[in-house]
């Protein structure tokens, strides 16, 4: 081989070398910006979820506890009446059903307050699963039954918050019956989703009622707003 060729030969393989890297580098660079993409999709959706659970609105004109898209505590004459909106895949919703539960009750009993517990799905999948076995409790097995369910479902969060699955079926069917519902009655119904067009319409109203996020509790018609602790203090302070 001349000089000259062997020159040539030299000069072609460092381009192909740099050819090389360059497409490596390049293939690195798509690489960290589809990583980067996905990092904030991520962040995006969860921000968004977050904000969902979260944002309650100060300008909610919802109709007074008796609605058919609720649970009720407490008699009719009651002087206060609250109204919580709640998701059972919502940790804000778990954080104040744990801190109000039996302040509320209490109350309720005593006569002091009229309280609904409004259901929506506004989260996952699980949202709408657990409302929806919620309501076929709430139906198979009257309201006592439904309350004690309501409050199983909240006590077992933390079981249900490690995926967006949530508890499965017959685990819902098993805490309905620790409730004190007849599996029998209930399993089909939260197998086969038989209230999902209820869990809808509730939730199609809560929206339509200006509320944007859970919980969102209202007291006497006026929206309670601050953390969770505040909420709750706010409550057993104005029925205390």
């Amino acid at each position: 081989m001349s000089k000259k060729s062997a020159q040539t030969s030299r000069t072609e393989r460092a381009a192909a070398a740099v050819r090389e890297q360059q497409r490596e580098e390049a293939r690195r660079r798509n690489l960290m910006v589809g990583g980067v993409v996905g990092v904030l999709v991520v962040a995006l959706v969860a921000g968004f979820l977050w904000m969902r659970a979260n944002d309650t609105s100060d300008d909610v004109t919802a109709p007074a506890a008796g609605s058919e898209y609720g649970l009720t505590i407490g008699p009719d004459g009651a002087p206060r009446e609250v109204i919580i909106y709640e998701d059972f895949h919502c940790v804000h919703c778990a954080d104040l059903e744990e801190r109000t539960r039996e302040d509320l009750a209490r109350f309720a009993e005593a006569g002091d307050v009229r309280v609904e517990f409004r259901t929506v799905s506004f989260l996952t999948d699980y949202s709408m699963r657990a409302a929806n076995a919620f309501k076929v409790v709430l139906e198979e097995a009257g309201p006592e039954v439904a309350k004690r369910y309501h409050d199983l479902l909240f006590q077992n969060y933390d079981k249900a918050s490690g995926s967006e699955d949530g508890l499965d079926d017959d685990t819902l069917v098993s805490l309905a019956v620790d409730a004190g519902a007849e599996e029998d009655a209930v399993r089909p119904g939260i197998e086969d989703l038989a209230q999902r067009e209820w869990v809808d319409s509730a939730t199609q109203a809560a929206q339509d009622a200006g509320v944007r996020g859970t919980p969102t509790v209202l007291l006497d018609g006026e929206p309670v707003s601050g953390s969770t602790e505040d909420i709750a203090n706010s409550l057993v302070e104005a029925l205390g």
